[in-house]
């Protein structure tokens, strides 16, 4: 059943009173996350709100108005459908795991990303991760380089392993539609998202820890004051000592984030401006050579890849069309301009292309996959 009518079917039960308890609080809390003024609407809202359900959805859908008590409970449900009826979907849990998920997928639609990475050692060699078994993936100096089964690659040290005075790097890859999990050697996490790369040094004696990043990546970094961990991205530098943050620098988005969760981290963009200090919460942004700007930023949004989500806060449909082309590996086309239009809401990553260009509807888009000659891509206009 898809996400429209499970939404109607719920409507119906929120008026008729026929809800079981975690029904209806599963309205309350949608109608809490709509963060509206006030406690509760006008009585004219609310009349207001109704008629735009009314039109939104086939005159069959609406038989009768509801006596004047239920108002609130048709406001609360109107609210959340009159900003694009994409509730159910977004709050739902995975129905599956990624496999089952992309075993279910049409002809026509498109699944969802997996752990799929490319590791190339020091001399060369590429290792196709998602190809490999689970275990030692291969050795380089005295680490011994593991692949987990759950999308994860660990950089352990092994005693009959030799050290090298000068550094040795190594590179992760992800393709469109891949994300991977990788533990540095010094025990710093690094979550990969889709179409990014990291390029790193695992030995050699050196008095910081610099990785180079293109694409997007989530850092726990592990503590070590006497040598700073900094990520170099697109003419950006940010340095920290043990903290958690976001970086997203594609080359295809207009600026570069780097967006703070715990701890403190010093951004530096090459101007005249100097490093900015970031805060818990607060995000730098620029393109590379232009001063940095400091906001406060929904922290959620920017660690939503990383949690197996799709977090879209008022964003407008060119960026949330890159995020869907790089994690479903597919080409977007604009037919006409493209709309001027911001979108807001969160699902799940592990669905198929289908279920969230269903929601995305909603919001007076015409979006289809289309297949040409065994190339897919997804067909975007204004309705």
């Amino acid at each position: 059943m898809d996400a429209h009518k499970k939404m109607e079917q719920l409507l119906h039960k929120y008026l008729s009173g026929t809800c079981t308890p975690d029904e209806r609080l599963q309205v309350e809390q949608w109608y809490r996350q709509l963060d509206l003024p006030g406690e509760l609407p006008s009585m004219e809202q609310m009349e207001n709100d109704l008629a735009e359900v009314r039109e939104r959805l086939p005159r069959k859908r609406v038989q009768r108005l509801v006596p004047w008590y239920r108002y609130v409970a048709a406001a609360a449900v109107a609210a959340v459908m009159a900003i694009g009826v994409y509730v159910y979907v977004f709050q739902s849990e995975p129905s599956g795991t990624e496999s089952e998920v992309a075993a279910t997928s049409l002809p026509d639609d498109l699944a969802p990303g997996g752990n799929r990475a490319i590791l190339q050692l020091a001399d060369g060699t590429e290792i196709v991760l998602d190809e490999r078994p689970d275990g030692t993936v291969a050795q380089e100096g005295k680490h011994a380089i593991y692949k987990h089964a759950d999308g994860e690659l660990v950089y352990q040290p092994k005693p009959s392993g030799v050290d090298r005075d000068a550094p040795v790097f190594n590179r992760l890859q992800t393709p469109r539609g891949g994300q991977y999990h990788l533990v540095l050697p010094d025990g710093t996490h690094v979550w990969l998202n889709a179409a990014s790369t990291l390029t790193y040094a695992i030995s050699g004696a050196t008095e910081e820890r610099l990785v180079q990043l293109e694409g997007e990546a989530y850092f726990e970094v592990a503590r070590d004051p006497a040598r700073p961990f900094r990520v170099a991205s697109r003419g950006q530098v940010v340095e920290v000592l043990g903290t958690h943050f976001n970086v997203n620098s594609y080359p295809d988005e207009p600026m570069v984030r780097t967006t703070l969760v715990e701890g403190a981290v010093k951004v530096s963009a090459g101007t005249d401006q100097g490093p900015v200090v970031l805060a818990p919460g607060e995000q730098a942004l620029g393109a590379a050579g232009n001063p940095l700007k400091v906001k406060k930023v929904d922290v959620a949004q920017a660690m939503a890849w990383k949690n197996g989500k799709f977090n879209f806060n008022h964003s407008d449909v060119a960026t949330v069309m890159r995020e869907l082309s790089r994690w479903y590996d597919v080409d977007i086309t604009f037919e006409g301009e493209k709309p001027n239009i911001t979108l807001s809401g969160e699902v799940y990553r592990n669905t198929n292309a289908s279920n969230v260009l269903d929601i995305l509807a909603f919001y007076d888009l015409d979006c289809r996959i289309v297949n040409q000659q065994g190339i897919k891509q997804i067909i975007v206009r204004k309705k």
